[in-house]
């Protein structure tokens, strides 16, 4: 492995050409400085099976030909040593496998990640050894059809395994989360449902976007500090100490500047577009007074809807259901709502509550034609309605 190591390094650092030389057995860079030079240049040859025998065959016709290489083209002679080293670690101590973790993978340029899967196929194919690629699905392109084609093409080389339990699925978030929790909690003789109220309880799920058991407790911790010192300041009541659901809102708003630095650092050179489209978003629902937004599925291929899909992987929207909207201009249309993360609202005082649609009978109510989202709705001026109509406690307003 160190000699692999030094040699992988060497071609990280050096351009995407070198040249070898096979006079004095060394590669060097056109218009670099020399890349694989003295020891560095043994090993590879020691290693690489095939440029040991390109350089023995040029040598018998031309004491000093060269030949200007890419580093993939070093890479691939490298393939079998790497596949042999990573073999001997999956049979060291009798294991008789290893499994090779790839996480935030989608850092990696998409037009390149066919070309890096590609190689790492390559290494591992036919053996005990298992790759693991964490990814965000958006931002992952795994194969690329071309003479050659590249990568891993699913599900012939690999399988798509989703990790993400989503607001669709709240029960079964709620559940894992609390499971979770309510193991940490073990140890105090505590469970979830003695430190939070039962509305607590589904805003903390419902401000997490689902089960992210990372995001679950950064949110608790942050309530339950607010909590704290709501009543150390004698706001609360002689009840015992819990998180109540305002505790919960008043934290979610500090996880926004977080979530917008992630989003830069995630996204990269589209951060921009989609920085402006969440934005739009957020202008619409609040124009409609709502946490929800539909788009017409036959849209979700657009440029604008596939921004909205990345939104969705990078948690700033989540989806919740599909549905058809409830008035005889949309017969027959189907729609996908989303909620707007939670984040990005808290800031503004709205005046109703999120729509309970994971409760029996409440789905229904998010099937509101004037919330349907296109890019030009704000061309579209919105029909007023003046009927006063009673609050209910569930519209009062909130945290």
């Amino acid at each position: 492995m160190k000699q692999l190591l030094t040699i992988l390094y060497a071609l990280r650092d050096t351009g995407a050409e070198v040249t070898r030389s096979m006079e004095c057995d060394e590669a060097q860079s056109n218009d670099l400085e020399v890349s694989l030079r003295g020891s560095v240049a043994r090993r590879y040859a020691r290693l690489s099976t095939s440029a040991a025998a390109s350089r023995s065959r040029r040598t018998k016709t031309s004491e000093s030909s060269t030949q200007t290489r890419r580093k993939e083209d070093f890479l691939r002679d490298l393939a079998p040593a790497i596949a042999q080293a990573l073999e001997k670690a999956a049979n060291l101590d009798g294991r008789k496998s290893l499994l090779v973790v790839l996480d935030d993978f989608y850092f990696i340029a998409k037009n390149k990640q066919p070309l890096v899967l590609d190689h790492l196929h390559g290494v591992t194919k036919r053996s005990n050894v298992w790759l693991k690629i964490g990814s965000v699905h958006s931002r992952t392109q795994s194969f690329s059809d071309g003479d050659p084609p590249l990568g891993m093409q699913p599900p012939h080389d690999l399988q798509h395994l989703s990790l993400d339990v989503g607001l669709t699925d709240f029960a079964t978030a709620q559940t894992f989360l609390e499971e979770v929790a309510n193991g940490v909690l073990a140890p105090t003789e505590f469970k979830i449902r003695d430190v939070l109220t039962p509305t607590a309880r589904e805003r903390a799920v419902l401000i997490a976007g689902g089960a992210v058991a990372r995001d679950y407790f950064d949110l608790l911790i942050a309530a339950a500090d607010a909590g704290w010192e709501s009543s150390q300041r004698g706001e609360g009541s002689d009840q015992p100490f819990a998180i109540s659901a305002e505790n919960v809102q008043s934290a979610a708003g500090l996880r926004l500047q977080r979530k917008q630095t992630d989003l830069r650092n995630d996204a990269g050179r589209d951060a921009p577009a989609l920085e402006a489209r969440f934005d739009d978003l957020v202008r619409f629902v609040r124009d409609r007074d709502t946490f929800f937004f539909l788009v017409r599925r036959e849209y979700m291929d657009t440029d604008w809807g596939r921004e909205i899909v990345e939104l969705e992987d990078l948690r700033f929207v989540h989806r919740i259901m599909t549905t058809r909207p409830n008035t005889s201009t949309w017969r027959g249309v189907e729609a996908v709502v989303f909620m707007v993360d939670f984040a990005a609202l808290v800031s503004k005082r709205m005046r109703k509550a999120p729509v309970e649609f994971w409760k029996a009978g409440r789905s229904d109510e998010l099937r509101r034609a004037e919330w349907v989202y296109d890019p030009k709705w704000s061309e579209t001026p919105k029909k007023s309605k003046k009927r006063q109509v009673k609050p209910t406690a569930e519209e009062l307003p909130f945290g």
